[in-house]
């Protein structure tokens, strides 16, 4: 009884090694196990064939942030933190305690963040190399039909506190009212035209009487407090259209990165080795 046991633990633990280590298929040699796709199934409560076309969906698109040099650094990361905790009015560390409460980990939510950037980073780089996806008359149509999108205040009136020191800048903003000789601040009206896109957004998504995330400005640190947000226009398309374009793509983002991914399986050498 006792030899019938140990053959029959033997045999389990052969059969969890050969699904574990039995290879499936391969994505440009880019190996998928059994344990994988068996995972997968499990874990979304998906068939066999649902979970085999997740996986090698994100086995194509882990290639293409390679391919494409998609990258989100920590200073990035760091930066998109700080502006989800000025959107929700709440500091970095109020953020971190609120997730906690939560029952989030914060560095779970740091990696799940940084995953969601690298997609949104993949999208944008997928409508800029790949214009037969859309065309200007697709942007153009979008931009007629949804106005109020692109009804900006173009004026900004803000006061800027500028700085070396990340630690004195957060200081500062636990309470404003301690005065720093390591920072200056300046009152400025800012033309949202002059900006880049992503500092256009910090702006325009920071409430009123509410603080920018610090920024980098190359050898200084800079954070803004917005005091009002005048003078709304409708941007002209051909002078939002990189905006246009990214609005476009989040509303059909699902149908466009389809598109876009089969395209890339219809050339991609994948080897199905057992069912």
């Amino acid at each position: 009884m006792k030899f019938i046991t140990i053959f029959m633990a033997i045999a389990l633990h052969l059969a969890i090694a050969k699904t574990i280590d039995g290879v499936a298929i391969k994505v440009n040699g880019n190996i998928i196990t059994m344990y994988e796709i068996e995972k997968i199934q499990n874990e979304n409560k998906i068939s066999k064939k649902e979970a085999i076309d997740l996986i090698i969906r994100n086995k194509l698109k882990e290639n293409e942030i390679k391919r494409l040099g998609i990258i989100i650094d920590d200073q990035r990361l760091n930066e998109e933190i700080n502006n989800i905790a000025s959107s929700n009015n709440i500091t970095r560390d109020e953020l971190i305690k609120a997730l906690k409460a939560q029952g989030i980990d914060f560095q779970n939510y740091k990696n799940d963040l940084k995953e969601h950037l690298a997609n949104r980073d993949l999208m944008q780089k997928v409508l800029q190399t790949n214009t037969n996806l859309t065309s200007d008359e697709d942007l153009k149509k979008y931009y007629d039909a949804n106005p109020s999108l692109f009804t900006f205040p173009t004026i900004i009136k803000v006061t800027s506190y500028t700085s070396t020191s990340d630690e004195a800048l957060q200081r500062f903003l636990s309470n404003p009212l301690i005065v720093n000789s390591s920072i200056q601040s300046k009152d400025e009206e800012i033309n949202i035209r002059n900006l880049p896109p992503q500092i256009v957004n910090i702006f325009l998504n920071t409430p009123d009487k509410k603080f920018t995330p610090i920024l980098n400005s190359g050898n200084t640190l800079i954070v803004f407090f917005i005091k009002e947000k005048t003078n709304k226009e409708l941007i002209p398309f051909d002078d939002i259209k990189s905006n246009v374009m990214q609005k476009y793509a989040e509303a059909k983002e699902s149908d466009l990165l389809n598109e876009y991914f089969n395209k890339i399986k219809a050339s991609t050498n994948i080897e199905y080795i057992r069912e």
